[in-house]
């Protein structure tokens, strides 16, 4: 059983999801926060390490989300399901970030230096499960996090930044090294 829903399951319309909601009633949405909660909770709880104001922020969204689908026309909505969703959790976790002021010290990184602003690596890790989790758990945990909301969680640089505290050029270079490291590991750089 995976931890988290699969990505098919994102792809589908948001007009779609919320034209069923709309009509829909509480186990709907019911059914709509069981299939979703474990994304938003993972997303959170990287975003503070603190298990409580992780299920906090995740509870926040569901109800931001529920208010915004009460005052929108579905057939408006052009969007995958995801692309919708990914903000209401995202907002909170920087929310969260800018009211404890969680900023590491971090040295100014360029991307243009390393690579990391030109590389798209999304594609080279599909070898074997076993290998890559022991190549993921050799990763430092900033960039294990990162590696976690930008490929099973599917956020944007932006997001990640947002949900990290950090600037989207950390968070480029946090990924690229992440992606090396896990390339290197599996015998193939």
């Amino acid at each position: 059983m995976a931890l988290l829903p699969s990505r098919t399951t994102y792809n589908q319309s948001a007009s779609s999801v919320i034209s069923q909601l709309k009509k829909g009633g509480q186990q709907q949405q019911n059914d709509f926060i069981w299939a979703n909660q474990d994304r938003f909770y993972a997303i959170a709880l990287i975003a503070t390490d603190n298990p409580d104001v992780a299920e906090n922020l995740t509870v926040a969204a569901f109800r931001n989300i529920f208010v915004a689908i009460r005052q929108i026309n579905p057939k408006q909505m052009g969007l995958p399901l995801w692309e919708w969703l990914s903000p209401f959790i995202v907002d909170l976790c920087a929310d969260y970030n800018r009211q404890h002021a969680r900023t590491a010290p971090v040295t100014a990184i360029d991307p243009t230096e390393d690579g990391s602003a030109q590389m798209d690596w999304e594609t080279t890790v599909i070898l074997g499960l076993q290998r890559v989790k022991r190549c993921f758990s050799n990763l430092v945990p900033e960039q294990r996090k990162a590696f976690i909301l930008r490929h099973q969680l599917s956020l944007d640089y932006t997001q990640i930044a947002a949900v990290l505290n950090q600037s989207v050029e950390v968070i480029m270079s946090w990924l690229f090294r992440a992606r090396v490291q896990i390339v290197k590991c599996l015998g193939r750089g």
